[in-house]
């Protein structure tokens, strides 16, 4: 990705795209989790590629959006893999992309497992991304509430299919008395509490809410690359886009009924934050976000925002689906013969 980002437009949805989204749903969960941004302490299962990936950009949310010095926001996070939590001291050598992980404060202590890596580091998010199939177990679960009791635990299993799936959201509520803030990577049905009756939705913090909008973003404006700034800009957007309702239940994410309107919103903060950033090729979108600069953003900020008349333009050049059959032959005959219609 190093390599390709300056010499070709791309973007390694694999890495950048779910660090993207679920970027986007922790700044809703650290939102509502009721104790400041710099006391979350985040623990990791799983340090693969994606998993790196996804723990650089919430560092970074840390340091642009709460003004935590860079080496304060990393010692925030903990990561566990197949040997245990990754330690400088744990004996074994660690593969190029795991030794910026390594914790050096941990004195002689080392944890074997997920349960004993919660004791040691008594986290308020847990994360997974190890691919094991409920490696969340209730065990662990429980503990995580019972750790959280003045916040509430955040717990993400990111790793997809079910069958890979770190706990289900059936669980992660029944374990944490209803108070999880959840996202999965895997889509699970809502949870209806048997005593109340009432209705909970899960979050999925999946590609489908950022791939469309970074690719139709740059489309659109013709970056010369696509940098981790604009990657930031689409999650602070993708938290922004939770209507009020949603917010209301405690969503991290917004319902996939508007992932449509979300994508052009998500799109538009692309474009805006290109511009802002001098790498845009294309004169038109210069001229109409630089004319069209909302209110509210602060200089040097990134905060997703973007204009209504950008985010109208983007939705006007959006590739709308047809109805039916026959108004797709229609369409097709009007755009190659005009004339005839």
């Amino acid at each position: 990705m190093q390599y390709w980002r300056k010499r070709t437009l791309c973007f390694n949805d694999d890495i950048q795209g779910t660090g993207c989204v679920i970027l986007g749903g922790f700044i809703s969960a650290v939102e509502q989790a009721g104790i400041p941004p710099k006391d979350q302490r985040v623990l990791f299962v799983g340090a693969g590629s994606a998993g790196v990936g996804v723990a650089k950009q919430l560092i970074d949310y840390f340091v642009h959006e709460h003004k935590i010095p860079q080496p304060e926001a990393q010692a925030m996070f903990w990561f566990v893999d197949s040997h245990g939590l990754i330690t400088a001291n744990r004996g074994d050598t660690l593969p190029h992309h795991k030794v910026g992980l390594a914790r050096e404060d941990n004195g002689s202590t080392q944890c074997a497992t997920i349960e004993e890596a919660l004791e040691f580091v008594k986290p308020t998010a847990l994360i997974g991304l190890s691919t094991v199939y409920r490696a969340f177990s209730e065990k662990v679960l429980t503990r995580m509430n019972e750790i959280n009791t003045q916040a509430r635990p955040i717990v993400f299993p990111l790793s997809n299919p079910e069958t890979k799936a770190e706990c289900s959201f059936e669980d992660a509520m029944r374990c944490t008395n209803n108070r999880v803030l959840f996202a999965s990577g895997t889509a699970f049905p809502e949870y209806v509490d048997p005593e109340t009756c009432q209705v909970y939705v899960p979050g999925q913090g999946n590609n489908m809410y950022a791939f469309p909008a970074i690719g139709l973003g740059a489309v659109l404006c013709k970056p010369t690359c696509i940098t981790d700034t604009m990657i930031y800009a689409v999650s602070k957007a993708l938290a922004n886009s939770r209507s009020a309702d949603e917010k209301a239940a405690g969503e991290l994410y917004p319902r996939i009924e508007r992932i449509r309107n979300v994508s052009a919103e998500l799109a538009a903060a692309f474009v805006t934050q290109a511009v802002r950033e001098g790498l845009v090729k294309e004169k038109h979108w210069v001229d109409v976000v630089s004319a069209n600069m909302p209110e509210n953003m602060q200089p040097g900020h990134i905060d997703g925002l973007f204009s209504r008349r950008v985010l109208g333009e983007v939705k006007t050049l959006m590739w709308s689906p047809a109805a039916s059959v026959e108004q797709y032959i229609v369409e097709a005959i009007t755009t190659i013969n005009p004339d005839e219609t």
